[in-house]
C-alpha cells in the first residue's frame, strides 16, 4: 500500500508541476508584408491617327473601331473621310496570368484602365466635341511575355458640327489593383 501512496503522491506532484508550467505563457503577434512588383512601364503611347470628318454631314452617331494592329474599321463612312495612320499603345506589366486578358476587356489580371470617366472603359469628349463623344478602351495580352496592347475598341462622333478642329489630347491611366 506504501508504494501505491508513495506513486499516487509521484503523480501528484509532477501533475502540480505540469499545472504549475503550463500556467506560465506568453504570446506573440507574427506580422508579414505581402508585396507584388507589377512593374508597370509604357513602352509606347496611342495615336488615333488622323480622322477626316465631312463637316457637312447631318447624321447622328458615328462611329468607327480600332483593331490591335491600329487598323481602322469605319462603320458610318458619312460623317468620316477618311481615318489613318493609327497605332496602338503598349506597356509591360509583371501580373500573374497575362493571358488572361483578352480583347474586350477594359481590366483583366488586376489591370484597370482609368479612362477620367469614372467607369473605367469610356473616355467622353476625346474630339473637342459633344460630350457624349468617346471612345471605349480595351487591354490585350500582346500574346508574349507581359507586353499588353491598349488601344479603342469603338469611337463614335454624336454631332460633327461641334467636333474641335485639330490636335487633341487625352491621357488615359492603367492600374494594378488587387480587388481587395
Amino acid at each position: 500500500m506504501n508504494k501505491y501512496i508513495l506513486m499516487l503522491g509521484v503523480a501528484g506532484v509532477a501533475f502540480g508541476s505540469y499545472a504549475a508550467y503550463a500556467g506560465n505563457s506568453a504570446t506573440m503577434t507574427v506580422t508579414a508584408t505581402i508585396a507584388h512588383d507589377v512593374s508597370l512601364t509604357k513602352t509606347g503611347d496611342i495615336n488615333l491617327g488622323t480622322i477626316t470628318i465631312n463637316p457637312a454631314y447631318t447624321g447622328d452617331d458615328t462611329n468607327w473601331s480600332y483593331s490591335d494592329s491600329g487598323v481602322i474599321n469605319l462603320n458610318s463612312q458619312g460623317a468620316i473621310v477618311s481615318a489613318d495612320n493609327a497605332t496602338v499603345g503598349t506597356f509591360t506589366a509583371n501580373i500573374p496570368n497575362p493571358s488572361a486578358c483578352s480583347a474586350g476587356e477594359y481590366s483583366c489580371g488586376g489591370l484597370i484602365i482609368d479612362a477620367g470617366s469614372g467607369d473605367g472603359e469610356i473616355m467622353h469628349n476625346v474630339f473637342g466635341g459633344d460630350s457624349d463623344d468617346y471612345c471605349a478602351f480595351i487591354i490585350k495580352y500582346s500574346g508574349s511575355g507581359n507586353s499588353f496592347k491598349v488601344y479603342p475598341q469603338s469611337c463614335a462622333i454624336y454631332d460633327v458640327s461641334t467636333v474641335g478642329i485639330g490636335d487633341h489630347s487625352h491621357t488615359i491611366t492603367i492600374n494594378y489593383s488587387t480587388g481587395g
